[in-house]
């Protein structure tokens, strides 16, 4: 077990410190003393290609001090690591970061950062963890050994895109009592916390509604390998967690056609907004124009999400089949 360090582009702290779950802790710029970790700096001499890399790429302790840093242990073989090539040092940068990602900070995206914030669906998204504000096409990360006490810094273009509208997250504390427990549930609530971030980062409006309904599909069916229905079912469990009456679940029903997979009566033409994308090549922008009512849309399915990933999160010590039988109970309008 070693120790993890990587600054992150678009977030703020104030003052002190936020620990989450697995031991990771979020520090203000400057905050961590860099200077007691015994880094070793990257040789842009050196005759190994990787060290090149990683110097070439900017990433430095100076850099580091400019950030708000993330900081966690972190199980891998320092040998190992050390004989990594500049390749192996970008996907290790990127699997760094996926391990915050799913530990907390995917929870923390979906707590903090609700959709169209001061007008705009993404004005309050973070960078991901190992970007830098100094450089957008760069990211690294610093690793210390406490045996040898020496740390190392890689760096590199390890990610494909970065968001650059909106400011970015003041991040802010969340009791370690929220976060999803580790029940077979709170499995399948952390993979969809991981496809809501995917959502939130969605380059397109059509590519958001897209990716909305898909999360709406996982979320009523999370363990199944595949379901032949499409939306005759998913609609169905969905609509459980939000109606609270039979009029409501009715109501809630012929919207969730209209969105994937309506027919005109008289013609029998597809209006289904899901159909006409997935089928017609239209866009979600060519079917409603109007920028208020797109709006009105994404906080709709915005809400219908979260009404299933909330109770989920409820219930997550618990194992999926036990959770099922919860979720059995909320069939009350159901026909």
């Amino acid at each position: 077990m070693h120790l993890a360090v990587m600054p992150i582009a678009r977030l703020f702290l104030e003052w002190s410190p936020l620990v989450f779950p697995k031991g990771i802790t979020f520090y203000p710029d400057g905050e961590v003393q860099t200077n007691n970790l015994g880094i070793v700096p990257n040789d842009p001499n050196s005759r190994i290609h990787a060290e090149q890399a990683s110097a070439a790429s900017r990433i430095d302790e100076e850099i580091l001090c400019r950030h708000p840093l993330v900081v966690f242990p972190f199980s891998f073989d320092w040998q190992q690591f050390r004989q990594y090539s500049h390749k192996d040092n970008l996907c290790f940068i990127r699997r760094l970061s996926d391990h915050v990602d799913r530990a907390c900070f995917n929870f923390i995206r979906y707590r903090q950062c609700p959709i169209f914030t001061n007008g705009d669906p993404i004005h309050n998204l973070p960078g991901r963890v190992g970007q830098v504000n100094s450089n957008h096409m760069m990211s690294g990360a610093l690793l210390y050994n406490s045996a040898l006490r020496e740390a190392r810094i890689v760096g590199g273009d390890a990610f494909s895109h970065i968001i650059t509208r909106g400011i970015g997250l003041p991040i802010t504390p969340i009791d370690e009592s929220e976060f999803p427990r580790e029940g077979g549930t709170g499995h399948f609530v952390n993979h969809a916390l991981f496809l809501y971030t995917a959502m939130l980062e969605a380059n397109t409006p059509t590519a958001f509604f897209v990716q909305a309904l898909a999360l709406l599909e996982f979320l009523a069916f999370p363990n199944s390998e595949k379901y032949s229905s499409g939306f005759k079912k998913v609609k169905k469990v969905v609509a459980r967690y939000v109606a609270k009456n039979q009029t409501e679940y009715k109501v809630l029903l012929d919207r969730f056609l209209e969105l994937t997979g309506k027919k005109e009566v008289d013609t029998n033409r597809d209006i289904g907004y899901r159909t006409r994308i997935i089928h017609m090549g239209k866009c979600i922008e060519e079917l409603i124009p109007d920028e208020h009512q797109l709006k009105e849309l994404f906080l709709e399915l915005d809400g219908y999400i979260r009404s299933v990933i909330d109770h989920m999160i409820q219930h997550s010590d618990k194992s999926f089949n036990d959770y099922m039988k919860v979720r059995e109970t909320l069939r009350p309008y159901e026909t």
